[in-house]
């Protein structure tokens, strides 16, 4: 079996624990295994699910032009495609001053100038919620994106919405759930389209979900399907933070948080709505409330 390198910096110990299962630290940060591919992609999900501040990059052996394939996540470094063999493209920090200096308007602008004026700190990050088809982001699709601007406060700043045109047909679980059906993603929008505006509506902003796992599983793996780099943003899941606060829960479903935080309203199981309450219980979790700040 091909060999895997996988180096960390700045991440949690029982992430390092859990790669030590698997793999050889030889150095600081710097692990090698032999496993098959589906092995390395779980271990790549585990280090994506809990690498909050931390970088990672991941080298594997790849039948190309050069032999290997690697990806990053929370690095400058960026994996690209250059006629079949893979470079890494590295953002200079002219790059970065010159993408901050041209990529808030004025809406930003002025809201920044508030929040700074009133000498209170309101991060602002993007809230994003999926519905699919089933439970397999290998083999169901999405079939609705939601995401939200928000703020620390729960203020909604600016918000993003499609039901995403598939030419599958659904179960009635599904549809029961979500009330989307076979007709509505027959007029829904053009899925790489829609992931495309997804990416320019992110931006560079951290971003927060819900048992978010899960739905970077599905959106990362359509991005890849339609030829569009995968989600490279610092994210934090607010589920984590939820069991935290409260270890006693008879479970973690996003209704039974919203009961214990006081919010009362009903889970509609649509994107947008969903994404607009997970902004809300996102300004009342402390403990994310601490790290976010």
């Amino acid at each position: 079996m091909p060999l895997t390198v996988i180096t960390l910096s700045k991440v949690k110990n029982s992430l390092k624990g859990d790669l030590t299962k698997w793999m050889q630290e030889i150095d600081t940060g710097v692990y090698v295994g032999n496993f098959n591919s589906k092995v390395r992609e779980n271990l790549w999900q585990r280090v994506i699910e809990n690498i909050d501040d931390g970088t990672a990059t991941l080298t594997y052996a790849y039948r190309n032009e050069i032999g290997y394939e690697f990806k990053c996540i929370n690095t400058n470094r960026n994996p690209v495609d250059f006629d079949g063999i893979p470079l890494v493209l590295i953002e200079s920090k002219k790059d970065d001053r010159e993408k901050i200096k041209f990529g808030f308007s004025k809406q930003a602008k002025t809201r920044k100038a508030k929040k700074y004026a009133s000498g209170k700190s309101t991060n602002i990050y993007v809230v994003v919620d999926i519905e699919t088809s089933g439970l397999d982001y290998k083999t169901d699709k999405i079939i609705e994106i939601g995401a939200v601007k928000t703020n620390s406060k729960g203020e909604i700043l600016d918000d993003f919405s499609y039901i995403i045109k598939q030419d599958i047909k659904l179960n009635k679980e599904i549809v029961n759930l979500t009330g989307i059906n076979e007709e509505d993603l027959a007029d829904g929008k053009d899925e790489k389209e829609a992931l495309e505006e997804l990416i320019k509506f992110i931006d560079n902003y951290k971003l927060i979900g819900y048992n978010f796992s899960f739905d970077l599983k599905f959106l990362n793996n359509s991005l890849k399907q339609n030829g569009i780099q995968e989600i490279r943003n610092q994210f934090y899941d607010l589920m984590d933070y939820v069991k935290k606060e409260n270890l006693f829960m008879k479970n973690y479903k996003l209704q039974t948080a919203l009961n214990k935080y006081g919010i009362e309203h009903t889970q509609k199981h649509r994107a947008l709505d969903d994404a607009r309450i997970t902004a809300m219980l996102s300004s009342k979790v402390n403990e994310f409330l601490k790290k976010i700040n």
